[in-house]
């Protein structure tokens, strides 16, 4: 049996990895067969760098070669010269309009079948070589469906191919000779086409972990409660938290709402980050009920004020081999002052508003980059949008996506507006890497309107209720008046 001590520097590992591989995941994978003119990846609501299509392609797009499709309409393969480009691994090549094209170039895809699909050839050791895309698709100037399991694919007229090639993990790059990309065209085409072959050139920047948080003074969050700048902590080992809390809050009613007694469990039934014993919260998403657990912090009852300014974290993992049907909600912050802000009152500036969290549905499992994980993002009821109802924002980041049977530091960030101005500032970190922000954030228009609570809401729907049971575990909730950041192991 490993020592206390091991326990926690195998966790620690552990973590470091996890860290390790989203770093190596963000430069290899950089869009995959679901993208759009938004995402990068549809299914895991992931954004493109700069923000939309257009912007990254402009920015890291480097010319290779000008060619011309015939309008002849008939099959016919056409050959780009690569050998003269900086070979990376993966390597990313796209096929956009050149100056003063007119016309749309059709191109068959790997879902074609066959030697048809687009391919590189080169030599390597005296041998010929052939090199199928692992990924190609095209995208339309602003489209909002993904096309990627099309069996043809479209450059020029506002369309542009984009090809990623993965070599052996190990492969001399420097021994590939005579390297060309091979397309074949469809028999029918739509125009004669000037086209312009390009190499995606995108190093991410390394995101590093924000480690100047509250919590860097206190291991495994032992005294944080205390800290001057903490509102409230609690890491649920002692279960009679849930009477210290309802008292200090001034509640009468249990807090936790149609879920039965709190569930605990206990940390080594969940791989617990800590390595230590104890307990963590189990909220229970049932096919019979929306509502999985609720949890209000109320400031003006505990801390006597309602701040304009908030910082809240937790620890969550989504269960292992757990399947997620549909939408739901996820802690926040809020100020409804049971009036508006949620249930399709919309926020006028003056009634109320909330940011809560938010999940969306697991991702197929037909997805090789991202199947079984869940995209997390926030529900914002911001002020006059138009809408009855909120609106739900991906935070847009691999980091956001969350794998079942692995822990997350989840916080965020909640500055209000000046009243009647676009100024407000949300910002999320995951595990200590500033994964989202904003800073145009329009919550209010009077002043009478702060930070009201600290809303923990798990919450399916929507209406719809789960198609499948499913656990979300929940631990180590800070909230503060300034950065926590994830627990010091």
């Amino acid at each position: 049996m490993l020592s206390k001590n091991a326990l926690i520097m195998k966790n620690l590992y552990r973590y470091i990895y996890l860290l390790a591989f989203f770093s190596f995941f963000s430069a290899a994978q950089v869009f995959d067969n679901s993208v759009t003119h938004r995402f990068a990846s549809e299914v895991a609501y992931l954004y493109w760098p700069e923000g939309n299509f257009a912007k990254f392609h402009k920015e890291y797009a480097q010319p290779i070669a000008q060619l011309d499709i015939q309008d002849v309409d008939r099959e016919h393969s056409v050959k780009i010269d690569l050998s003269n480009i900086k070979l990376t691994n993966p390597l990313f090549i796209t096929l956009s309009s050149a100056d003063g094209n007119k016309g749309v170039a059709d191109f068959y895809s790997v879902e074609k079948g066959g030697y048809n699909a687009p391919q590189l050839t080169f030599e390597q050791g005296n041998k010929k070589r052939l090199l199928l895309a692992e990924i190609d698709t095209y995208i339309a100037k602003k489209n909002r469906k993904a096309v990627g399991t099309k069996s043809t694919l479209k450059a020029g007229g506002g369309h542009t191919i984009l090809l990623k090639f993965q070599f052996a993990q190990k492969a001399d790059l420097q021994a590939i000779k005579n390297l060309s990309l091979v397309l074949t065209t469809t028999n029918r085409q739509y125009g004669k086409s000037k086209l312009q072959a390009n190499q995606i050139i995108y190093s991410p920047v390394v995101q590093q972990q924000d480690n100047s948080g509250i919590a860097q003074k206190y291991v495994l969050d032992k005294g944080i409660k205390q800290d001057k700048a903490v509102y409230f902590a609690d890491d649920f080992d002692d279960q009679g938290w849930f009477s210290g809390i309802k008292q200090s809050v001034g509640l009468t009613e249990p807090v936790w709402q149609n879920t039965g007694e709190l569930q605990f469990i206990d940390h080594s039934d969940v791989r617990h980050y800590s390595g230590q014993p104890g307990k963590s919260v189990n909220m229970r998403f049932l096919t019979s009920q929306n509502l999985a657990g609720n949890l209000d912090y109320y400031f003006a009852q505990h801390a006597g004020k309602e701040p304009e300014e908030a910082f809240f974290r937790y620890y969550s993992m989504l269960a292992p081999g757990a399947k997620v049907s549909g939408g739901g909600k996820l802690p926040g912050f809020s100020g409804t002052y049971n009036k508006a802000g949620w249930g399709g009152r919309p926020n006028n500036g003056e009634n109320g508003w909330s940011a809560r969290g938010a999940f969306y549905h697991s991702i197929s499992s037909k997805s090789p980059e991202w199947g079984g994980q869940l995209p997390i993002g926030s529900y914002l009821y911001e002020a006059n949008t138009g809408s009855k109802y909120g609106k739900s924002i991906p935070w847009g980041h691999e980091m956001s996506t969350m794998q079942p049977g692995r822990w997350y530091a989840i916080e965020q960030q909640i500055k209000l507006n000046t009243p009647g101005l676009k100024d407000g500032v949300f910002k999320v970190w995951i595990d200590g890497v500033l994964i989202y922000e904003r800073n145009n954030m329009y919550f209010r228009d009077t002043p009478q309107m702060k930070i009201e609570k600290v809303w923990l809401n798990y919450y399916f729907g929507g209406v719809a209720k789960p198609k499948n049971n499913f656990n979300m575990y929940l631990d180590n909730i800070v909230i503060a008046s300034s950065y926590i950041g994830p627990i010091r192991k």
